[in-house]
C-alpha cells in the first residue's frame, strides 16, 4: 500500500495491485471510510483490514481518503474527493469505464451522496450501513447500485434502505439489495463475505 501525501490533506492511502504496470488501464475502487476519530491515514487501515481483501479480484487500484470535515456530504469533503480522484486518474492508467464507490456506515452514506450527485465518475456504486438521504429515491439513477445493509443495524437503521430500495426498483432503477440477519453496526466483519460475494456483480455491472 502507498501514501499519497502530496494530494491534498486527505491522507489518501492507496492499494497498488502487484500486476499493475502501468501499460495496461485497470480498474479503480474509491473506498470511504466509517466515522471515528481520523488520524492520519485512517481510510488506510479501512482498505488494508477490509476493502483490498474483499475485492482483491477485481485487480484494481484502490484508493481510501480520510475525511476531511465531519462526513464525506459536507462541501469540503467532496472537493478534497474529487480533486484526489482527478489526481489519482492523471497518475495511474485507470479505465474510467470501471470505476466503483464504496463505504461503510458514514462512508456508506457518503457513497449514496456522492454516487448520486458524480454518476458521470462511477459507473457502479455499492453502499455498506449507510443512510440514503431523503432524496434518494428520486435521484435519475442511471448507474446500477449494491446495497447492503443488516436487519439487526442497531445505529444506521435497516428500514430507510430497505424502504428506498423498493421505491427505486419500483422505477426500474437497477439496484440489487442484500439484507443480512445477526450482524449489529460494529461487527463490520460480517460484512466482508458478501461483499467478496459482491465482486461478481461489479464486474456485470462495469459491462453495462
Amino acid at each position: 500500500m502507498r501514501l499519497m501525501t502530496e494530494v491534498n490533506e486527505a491522507s489518501p492511502s492507496v492499494f497498488i495491485p502487484n500486476e499493475y504496470d502501468g501499460r495496461k488501464p485497470v480498474p479503480l475502487v474509491l473506498a470511504l471510510h466509517f466515522a471515528g476519530r481520523v488520524t492520519p491515514y485512517f481510510g488506510g487501515e479501512f482498505l488494508a483490514s477490509f476493502i483490498r481483501p474483499a475485492l482483491d479480484g477485481l485487480g484494481a487500484i484502490i484508493v481510501a481518503p480520510d475525511c476531511t470535515d465531519s462526513d464525506w456530504t459536507r462541501p469540503r469533503s467532496e472537493k478534497d474527493v474529487l480533486e484526489l480522484l482527478d489526481r489519482v486518474m492523471k497518475i495511474y492508467a485507470i479505465d474510467r469505464k470501471r470505476t466503483l464507490i464504496t463505504g461503510y456506515s458514514m462512508g456508506g452514506s457518503g457513497t449514496w451522496y456522492l454516487a448520486a450527485r458524480h454518476q458521470d465518475l462511477f459507473p457502479a456504486a455499492l453502499i455498506m450501513a449507510g443512510q440514503p438521504e431523503s432524496t434518494t429515491a428520486k435521484v435519475n439513477w442511471k448507474i446500477p447500485l449494491y446495497v447492503i445493509h443488516s436487519r439487526a443495524d442497531q445505529i444506521i437503521p435497516f428500514k430507510p434502505a430497505e424502504n428506498a430500495v423498493e421505491k427505486l426498483k419500483k422505477r426500474g432503477i437497477d439496484v440489487q439489495f442484500v439484507p443480512l440477519d445477526g450482524v449489529t453496526h460494529y461487527q463490520v466483519s460480517g460484512f466482508f463475505a458478501p461483499l467478496e460475494a459482491a465482486v461478481a456483480w461489479i464486474g456485470k455491472a462495469w459491462q453495462k
